[in-house]
């Protein structure tokens, strides 16, 4: 496909407006790192710095995509190249070394810069949307249930993103067979997770009002608060249980959804039927 550039410098494949592209939030996380990597690459090159050794480099990737899909999710890959491009050549101001404060105060300058505003200006307006057909939403799901069972395999972020949407259409299609008793025994589990991770919070937060709201909620949890959170965090729980006996069992997940496309299409007609109703 054939690459130009704008007035800004920005490089896009022809047809294609850079923030019509996805987001990194929705990437897997493997393509964004590989990305990253390629691009901090091109900077160490391009200023003619020495190479850092593998596992430094490695490392240095790590902690720079894991900044970006954390604090700029809505960021694109491409924007991400341009961003350290604009800013290892001085346009976003003076800078000390490669470091993942250097990149990450890149892309933070490159959100709030006249091109990014400008480049938003220029977004083509989208078709309305058409409803998807109930085999491209049942493929859809699929997709990302799949996806979630690859990212829980190799233990990267994105299984956190996606976790909920995956139990909550695997519960839909009745392949998720857990007990009441059972799933009551994720609630309980899921408290002491949720609490654990608001003390790890709380630990590594320096601004005081921020730790103000976490210590509010863990006080809230302890109190039989927080409900949706606690749902949300044992259904996250239940999942890497049946993933973890879907691997164990050797069991062929595509195969078993494929079995329960009937049912997926009964119950997305009889939904839509209810909503004409109501």
């Amino acid at each position: 496909m054939q690459i130009t550039t704008t007035q800004t410098g920005l490089a896009v494949q022809q047809h294609v407006h850079p923030l019509l592209a996805k987001q990194v939030k929705y990437e897997d996380e493997n393509v964004v790192f590989e990305a990253i990597k390629a691009a901090i690459a091109i900077s160490f090159a391009h200023l003619e710095a020495k190479a850092l050794p593998e596992r430094k480099m490695d490392f240095l990737v790590n902690e720079v995509t894991d900044a970006i899909i954390e604090k700029y999710p809505g960021i694109r890959i491409s924007e991400i190249k341009t961003a350290f491009a604009n800013g290892i050549r001085g346009e976003y101001g003076e800078y000390f070394g490669l470091s993942v404060v250097t990149f990450e105060n890149f892309v933070k300058s490159y959100i709030l810069s006249p091109e990014r505003a400008n480049l938003g200006k220029t977004v083509p307006a989208l078709e309305a949307p058409t409803m998807p057909t109930s085999h491209t939403m049942f493929e859809t799901a699929k997709s990302n249930v799949l996806e979630a069972l690859r990212s829980f395999q190799n233990k990267t972020k994105t299984f956190e993103r996606i976790a909920l949407a995956a139990y909550n259409f695997l519960d839909q299609i009745k392949l998720i067979t857990f007990t009441n008793e059972e799933k009551w025994d994720f609630v309980d589990e899921a408290k002491v997770e949720l609490k654990r991770m608001l003390e790890n919070q709380k630990a590594t937060e320096t601004k005081p009002a921020e730790r103000r709201k976490i210590v509010s909620t863990i006080d809230e949890l302890l109190n039989n608060g927080c409900k949706d959170q606690v749902i949300n965090v044992s259904k996250t729980l239940a999942l890497k249980a049946f993933f973890e006996s879907i691997i164990l069992e050797e069991r062929d997940l595509a195969h078993e959804i494929d079995e329960q496309k009937g049912l997926f299409i009964h119950l997305l007609k009889k939904s839509m039927e209810d909503k004409k109703d109501a």
